[in-house]
Protein backbone atom coordinates (compact mmCIF):
# COMPACT_ATOMS: atom_id res chain seq x y z
CA UNK A 1 0.00 0.00 0.00
CA UNK A 2 1.38 3.40 -0.91
CA UNK A 3 1.28 6.32 1.77
CA UNK A 4 -1.29 8.03 -0.55
CA UNK A 5 -3.74 5.17 0.50
CA UNK A 6 -3.51 4.93 4.01
CA UNK A 7 -4.71 6.92 6.75
CA UNK A 8 -1.89 9.41 8.41
CA UNK A 9 -0.01 8.47 11.50
CA UNK A 10 -1.69 11.39 13.08
CA UNK A 11 -5.33 11.00 11.86
CA UNK A 12 -5.03 7.29 13.43
CA UNK A 13 -3.65 8.64 16.84
CA UNK A 14 -6.47 11.11 16.69
CA UNK A 15 -9.05 8.39 15.66
CA UNK A 16 -7.99 5.44 18.71
CA UNK A 17 -7.70 8.43 21.28
CA UNK A 18 -11.09 10.36 20.64
CA UNK A 19 -12.44 6.57 20.09
CA UNK A 20 -10.84 5.43 23.90
CA UNK A 21 -12.18 8.80 25.44
CA UNK A 22 -15.52 8.84 23.78
CA UNK A 23 -16.06 5.24 25.67
CA UNK A 24 -14.99 5.91 28.84
CA UNK A 25 -16.84 9.09 28.52
CA UNK A 26 -19.94 7.37 27.45
CA UNK A 27 -19.57 4.65 29.85
CA UNK A 28 -19.16 7.14 32.90
CA UNK A 29 -21.67 9.08 31.91
CA UNK A 30 -24.39 6.73 32.25
CA UNK A 31 -23.08 5.29 35.33
CA UNK A 32 -22.79 8.35 37.10
CA UNK A 33 -26.78 8.85 36.97
CA UNK A 34 -26.60 6.08 39.30
CA UNK A 35 -24.64 8.22 41.71
CA UNK A 36 -27.10 9.43 44.82
CA UNK A 37 -27.07 13.05 44.41
CA UNK A 38 -26.59 12.88 48.44
CA UNK A 39 -24.13 13.16 50.08
CA UNK A 40 -23.23 15.84 47.29
CA UNK A 41 -19.33 15.64 46.96
CA UNK A 42 -18.82 12.05 44.67
CA UNK A 43 -21.95 13.31 42.36
CA UNK A 44 -20.10 16.62 41.85
CA UNK A 45 -16.81 15.24 41.52
CA UNK A 46 -17.80 12.54 38.88
CA UNK A 47 -20.04 15.33 37.02
CA UNK A 48 -16.89 18.04 36.81
CA UNK A 49 -14.43 14.99 35.50
CA UNK A 50 -17.18 14.02 32.59
CA UNK A 51 -17.14 17.65 31.84
CA UNK A 52 -13.60 18.28 31.95
CA UNK A 53 -13.04 15.31 29.52
CA UNK A 54 -15.90 16.19 27.42
CA UNK A 55 -14.29 19.59 26.75
CA UNK A 56 -10.86 17.58 26.24
CA UNK A 57 -12.66 15.69 23.42
CA UNK A 58 -14.16 18.39 21.69
CA UNK A 59 -11.10 20.27 21.66
CA UNK A 60 -9.45 16.88 20.06
CA UNK A 61 -12.26 16.86 17.65
CA UNK A 62 -11.76 20.04 16.29
CA UNK A 63 -8.53 19.22 15.96
CA UNK A 64 -9.23 15.66 13.94
CA UNK A 65 -11.48 17.72 11.60
CA UNK A 66 -9.27 20.16 10.97
CA UNK A 67 -6.63 17.80 10.23
CA UNK A 68 -9.11 15.48 8.04
CA UNK A 69 -10.07 18.73 5.70
CA UNK A 70 -6.14 19.23 5.14
CA UNK A 71 -5.53 15.45 4.82
CA UNK A 72 -8.70 13.63 3.07
CA UNK A 73 -9.36 10.18 4.02
CA UNK A 74 -7.90 7.47 1.29
CA UNK A 75 -9.92 6.68 -1.54
CA UNK A 76 -12.24 3.12 -0.30
CA UNK A 77 -11.05 1.11 -3.04
CA UNK A 78 -13.36 -2.35 -3.98
CA UNK A 79 -16.12 -1.06 -2.31
CA UNK A 80 -19.58 -1.20 -3.67
CA UNK A 81 -21.64 2.19 -3.97
CA UNK A 82 -24.35 1.91 -1.33
CA UNK A 83 -21.79 1.43 1.12
CA UNK A 84 -19.31 4.15 0.34
CA UNK A 85 -22.41 6.00 0.55
CA UNK A 86 -23.61 4.25 3.82
CA UNK A 87 -19.92 5.11 5.14
CA UNK A 88 -20.18 8.61 3.99
CA UNK A 89 -23.29 9.05 6.01
CA UNK A 90 -22.67 7.24 9.11
CA UNK A 91 -18.89 9.05 9.24
CA UNK A 92 -20.90 12.60 8.84
CA UNK A 93 -23.66 11.24 11.96
CA UNK A 94 -20.38 10.14 14.67
CA UNK A 95 -18.83 13.55 13.52
CA UNK A 96 -22.37 15.72 14.37
CA UNK A 97 -22.74 13.28 17.37
CA UNK A 98 -19.40 14.48 18.60
CA UNK A 99 -20.26 18.10 18.13
CA UNK A 100 -23.26 17.72 19.30
CA UNK A 101 -22.65 15.99 22.69
CA UNK A 102 -19.98 18.25 24.14
CA UNK A 103 -22.01 21.33 23.21
CA UNK A 104 -25.51 20.02 24.62
CA UNK A 105 -23.45 19.05 27.82
CA UNK A 106 -21.89 22.32 27.42
CA UNK A 107 -24.63 24.37 27.32
CA UNK A 108 -26.83 22.34 29.72
CA UNK A 109 -24.00 23.09 32.28
CA UNK A 110 -24.46 26.40 31.65
CA UNK A 111 -28.11 26.87 32.30
CA UNK A 112 -28.21 24.50 35.19
CA UNK A 113 -26.76 26.86 37.66
CA UNK A 114 -23.88 24.87 38.43
CA UNK A 115 -20.11 26.07 37.85
CA UNK A 116 -18.55 24.59 35.56
CA UNK A 117 -15.08 23.50 36.37
CA UNK A 118 -12.23 22.13 33.89
CA UNK A 119 -10.22 20.17 35.83
CA UNK A 120 -10.73 22.01 38.83
CA UNK A 121 -10.44 25.24 37.16
CA UNK A 122 -13.29 27.66 37.27
CA UNK A 123 -14.48 28.66 33.82
CA UNK A 124 -15.83 32.00 33.60
CA UNK A 125 -20.18 31.51 33.90
CA UNK A 126 -21.97 33.75 31.23
CA UNK A 127 -25.06 32.17 31.19
CA UNK A 128 -27.88 32.38 33.84
CA UNK A 129 -30.48 29.39 35.70
CA UNK A 130 -32.95 28.54 32.95
CA UNK A 131 -34.49 24.97 33.94
CA UNK A 132 -36.29 24.80 30.56
CA UNK A 133 -33.09 25.00 28.76
CA UNK A 134 -31.05 22.73 30.75
CA UNK A 135 -33.87 20.65 30.48
CA UNK A 136 -33.67 20.20 26.35
CA UNK A 137 -29.93 20.12 26.68
CA UNK A 138 -30.10 17.54 28.88
CA UNK A 139 -32.46 15.44 26.60
CA UNK A 140 -30.54 16.36 23.54
CA UNK A 141 -27.37 14.97 25.21
CA UNK A 142 -28.76 11.94 26.43
CA UNK A 143 -30.32 11.04 23.21
CA UNK A 144 -26.92 12.12 21.04
CA UNK A 145 -25.62 9.37 23.00
CA UNK A 146 -27.38 7.00 22.37
CA UNK A 147 -26.86 7.93 18.46
CA UNK A 148 -23.14 7.53 19.16
CA UNK A 149 -23.43 4.81 20.45
CA UNK A 150 -25.77 3.36 17.13
CA UNK A 151 -23.69 5.15 14.71
CA UNK A 152 -20.12 3.71 16.44
CA UNK A 153 -21.54 -0.03 16.38
CA UNK A 154 -22.13 0.37 12.74
CA UNK A 155 -19.05 2.07 12.20
CA UNK A 156 -17.07 -0.99 14.24
CA UNK A 157 -19.45 -3.60 11.78
CA UNK A 158 -18.30 -1.75 8.72
CA UNK A 159 -14.45 -1.71 9.39
CA UNK A 160 -14.64 -5.10 10.52
CA UNK A 161 -16.60 -6.09 7.35
CA UNK A 162 -13.84 -4.14 5.63
CA UNK A 163 -10.87 -5.91 7.33
CA UNK A 164 -12.04 -9.43 7.43
CA UNK A 165 -12.83 -8.90 3.52
CA UNK A 166 -16.48 -10.37 4.05
CA UNK A 167 -18.02 -10.40 0.65
CA UNK A 168 -21.83 -9.31 0.08
CA UNK A 169 -24.19 -12.22 -0.08
CA UNK A 170 -26.43 -9.61 -2.50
Amino acid sequence: MSPSDRYTRTAVILHWLIAALLLVEVAQGWLMQEIPKQPPGLRADQFNLHKSFGLVLFALLLVRLGWRLLNPPPPMVGVARWQMRAAKTNHAILYIAMLVLPLSGYLGSVFSGYPIKWFGIMLPSWGTQNAAVKDLMSTVHWATSWILVASTTLHIAGALKHELGLRDSM
